[in-house]
């Protein structure tokens, strides 16, 4: 491009211009005025579509990464965990998305010239750097909300130092590498060596970060499994739910349906889970363009929704009417047997019939028979029938009659339609036993006891006694339940106890877990009678779940993946694509403003172009990713070739455009997404390492992997003509394979020479001095390029200086006092002004490094 403004020649780029603003020899055919205010628009309008194919293509990564091994849960059930590591899936595939547009900006740039180095790609990388490092930490500091005494404490502070501490040093350490081979070790040029290191830092960080995550370098020992699932894009598995019950409080009372029950869970998941880099990225750029939200505003903290959950018994008040117990006991001398018949709820009046019918025992000999009705008032939840029993001095076995109840006024009968009383012989001692009828009993998880009857049968006259013991089945000790033992004594009249054992409530969604109550060493007048059989000493307890909350659970289950599908970033159909594509969006619950409306109808044309990307679902994700990648290539170039054409009608160099406008819009979702991070999260792990972890990965990736594969290129190849045309062909004296020197282009204009005598090449601004001329080599002029990164590492390590000093002066790196806070976010503004300010300059040549 010359700088003249008399006759601006911009060279075409790889696609534009293609409405004839620019001939094929780079003469404009339209007024210059028009052709600035159309590339700015232009510009812009591409930023906004390669932010919306970057969720795309966010969207396939989140998909890969969500990617599940089966495990069984503490209960026996089966629960799914995450193949990938999240610090590992941050560094790779989440970085790779949130800075698709820079490193392809960068890999196309390199390719698109045939391997000659180019300015934009590079420049964006560091002005994208150092817009990340110094402005997103400088909004996250004041972006986060006074403390309100309860649940916000008005400050983030980094909780991983370890992963902080490798992410942190590499987004130094990138740019430092930079210097070292393009000024120090290789001056101007990216050799095999520098470019095979350059990339292979990447998998190196990403490793060292893992082991920090994973403690390696302390020692501590960690949980193998890696965390349950992720909200979003996640199908909520029956178990979670009732986790999250469990969690919200079973005991408390509420007059929430099924489908409120939803709702709220789905909410306090939300409140539990911060939501993913992914979500946070793509919900950011939503915002922008008024596309449908991800990730829902202010659900709260999980505190906030504990014990407010009715119990699966308040969402089920059908009335019902039962029997207290099943069976009573009454020693014969006793004369009396009250049984308890219990309704719930004890809403308004209710009427029940009753009756006695005898077994073995006899009415009017053993007992009184009794019937009538009895009337419950409103309020009112239990009433008791009394029966007269009849005593004897003849030795007999024990002996049993029925009540019965019938004819409720409203509701149904429940599973204790009668009772059996038992009339025990009070003459004889008796054996200490377990009835049949209680040789296996069931009991729900929630209930957290396990009442096991032990009977002394016929006879009940002086002491007995036994052991007991708890023996494990399939039920483990400590995990299911608690052990129990001890000694059992009946004394004379008593003819029943009761073993109770805690049963310990995991959660489990299914349940069926058994153990065994063991009795052993039986004392006393008779200790057992030979006509009892094995099973007699024991008894079996299983441990099930309530058949009534799993069908809540199920029923609430279904409503939540309902209500989650609203904050799913992933795809099932291309129908469901465009329908989203046309979609407005807004935040949760409200009503899409003004601006929801403007950015949607500009950007509706990038929405429905990107939705031919096959959904989320084929191919675990995929064939969205690469096919996503492809169009991520596609948006680049259209933004390689505006920014190139805006440069020129503007007067600028590209490396100016690069660090300030394409810098600036590729990274600006990252802002939003970074703040969310902030503010949504209880550390500033997440805010602050999306910012280093980009920047390191940005190098060795973005500019690693193209370097990488143009020095193979060349150094497998050697000069052709296009290269000594671009970096200067040698000139040997006559006869002899002396270099006299070498002529090379003049780096301000290509249609002068510059004769640099003998074989120092070193007054050429494009060479490198040790480049041997018979081989080719790929160039990379440090030049303006070397002052930018130098700058840049000057105001990183301030950053982190200030950062480190927030950290103990204001208890945090993020938030805290307003007024530290505004000062070093000031102060970060300003470094990033002096950085643009200092690169602008060097590119215009008026400052040198």
């Amino acid at each position: 491009m010359s700088n003249s403004t008399d006759e601006l020649i911009c060279e075409p780029g790889m696609w534009l211009p293609i409405l004839g603003e620019i001939n094929e020899d780079g003469e404009l055919q339209w007024p210059r005025g028009v052709l600035m205010v159309l590339y700015l628009f232009g510009m812009l309008w591409s930023f906004a579509g390669v932010g919306i194919v970057a969720d795309c293509f966010i969207a396939g990564i989140e998909t890969v990464t969500a990617a599940t091994n089966k495990i069984k849960g503490p209960g026996g059930e089966t629960v799914e965990v995450k193949v990938w590591n999240e610090t590992v899936a941050n560094l790779t595939l989440m970085a790779l998305g949130s800075s698709a547009p820079e490193i392809m900006l960068s890999v196309i740039g390199i390719m698109g010239t045939d391997y000659y180095a180019e300015e934009l790609g590079p420049s964006t990388i560091v002005g994208s750097a150092a817009f990340n490092l110094l402005m997103i930490i400088a909004y996250c500091i004041v972006g986060i909300p006074p403390a309100d005494g309860e649940n916000e404490t008005g400050m983030r502070r980094v909780s991983d130092m370890g992963v902080f501490t490798v992410t942190g040093f590499f987004s130094i350490f990138a740019y430092l590498w930079l210097l070292i081979i393009l000024m120090v070790t290789t001056p101007n040029k990216v050799g095999v060596v520098e470019g095979v290191l350059t990339f292979l830092y990447f998998p190196l960080v990403v490793g060292l970060a893992y082991g920090a995550d994973r403690n390696w370098f302390k020692g501590d020992k960690i949980n193998p499994n890696q965390h349950i699932l992720s909200v979003a894009g996640h199908e909520f598995r029956a178990y979670e739910a009732s986790a999250l019950l469990k969690q919200a409080g079973k005991g408390a009372s509420g007059d929430m349906d099924a489908e409120e029950t939803a709702a709220f869970l789905t909410r306090m998941a939300l409140a539990q889970q911060k939501p993913s880099r992914a979500q946070l990225r793509i919900n950011a750029m939503r915002q922008l363009t008024g596309g449908k939200r991800v990730v829902p505003k202010n659900v709260g903290k999980a505190s906030d929704y504990v014990s407010k959950l009715p119990t699966a018994d308040e969402l089920h008040e059908t009335p019902e009417v039962n029997f207290a117990s099943g069976e009573y006991s009454v020693l014969e001398s006793g004369g009396m047997v009250a049984v308890s018949v219990v309704r719930l709820p004890a809403k308004g009046p209710f009427t029940v019939k009753y009756s006695t019918e005898g077994v073995t025992a006899t009415a009017g000999e053993d007992f009184e028979a009794v019937a009538g009705t009895l009337e419950f008032k409103d309020g009112e939840e239990e009433k008791e029938i009394q029966i007269k029993i009849k005593d004897d001095d003849d030795v007999e076995d024990d002996e049993t009659f029925l009540v019965k109840i019938a004819e409720p006024s409203t509701g149904i009968i429940g599973p204790f339609a009668f009772t059996t009383v038992t009339i025990i012989d009070d003459d004889e001692p008796g054996e200490i036993g377990i009835k049949e009828k209680d040789a296996a009993a069931t009991v729900l998880e929630k209930d957290l006891k396990a009442h096991i009857m032990i009977s002394r049968m016929n006879g009940s006259a002086g002491p007995i006694s036994c052991d007991y013991k708890t023996v494990s089945g399939t039920a483990v000790e400590g995990t299911d339940y608690k052990p129990a033992s001890g000694t059992l004594t009946f004394e004379a009249g008593q003819i029943a106890k009761k073993v109770d054992v805690t049963v310990i409530d995991t959660g489990a969604y299914e349940k069926n877990a058994t153990f065994t109550l063991e009795l052993s060493n039986f004392t006393g007048p008779e200790t057992r009678s030979k006509g009892f059989a094995d099973h007699n000493t024991k008894c079996t307890v299983t441990i099930v779940h309530d058949a009534a909350a799993k069908e809540m659970v199920d029923n609430v289950t279904k409503m939540m993946n309902m209500n989650m599908d609203q904050y799913n970033v992933g795809t099932s159909s291309w129908s469901g694509q465009f329908s989203e594509a046309l979609e407005i969006g807004c935040e949760d619950g409200e009503t899409p403003s003004t601006g929801d409306y403007v950015m949607h109808y500009i950007t509706v044309p990038w929405k429905l172009v990107f939705a031919i990307i096959p959904p989320t679902s084929y191919g675990g994700g995929w064939v969205c990713f690469f096919s996503a990648l492809v169009m991520v290539g596609v948006t680049t170039i259209i933004i390689g070739d505006i920014a190139a054409l805006f440069s020129c009608v503007y007067g600028l160099d590209k490396a100016t455009t690069a660090i300030t406008f394409v810098a600036l819009g590729t990274s600006l979702p990252d802002t939003f997404a970074s703040k969310s991070a902030a503010v949504g999260d209880d550390t500033a792990d997440a805010a602050i390492g999306n910012v280093t972890g980009s920047n390191a990965v940005n190098v060795f990736l973005g500019l690693g992997l193209p370097w990488m594969i143009a020095a193979f290129k060349w150094s497998g190849s050697g000069p052709d003509d296009t290269w000594y045309a671009q970096y200067g062909m040698p000139v040997f004296v006559d006869g002899s394979d002396m270099r006299a020197g070498v002529l090379v282009l003049a780096s301000d204009d290509a249609s002068k020479i510059t004769w640099v005598a003998g074989t120092d090449t070193q007054g050429c601004e494009l060479c490198a001095k040790d480049i041997p001329l018979e081989t080719a080599a790929f160039i990379m002029p440090a030049g303006t390029l070397g002052l930018s990164v130098a700058t840049f590492c000057t105001c990183a390590v301030l950053c982190f200086v200030i950062l480190v000093y927030r950290r103990g002066a204001c208890g945090a790196e993020l938030g805290g006092p307003p007024g530290p806070a505004k000062t070093h976010a000031t102060i970060l503004v300003g470094l990033w002004l002096t950085y643009i300010m200092v690169s602008i300059l060097g590119n215009k040549g008026v400052i040198a490094l």
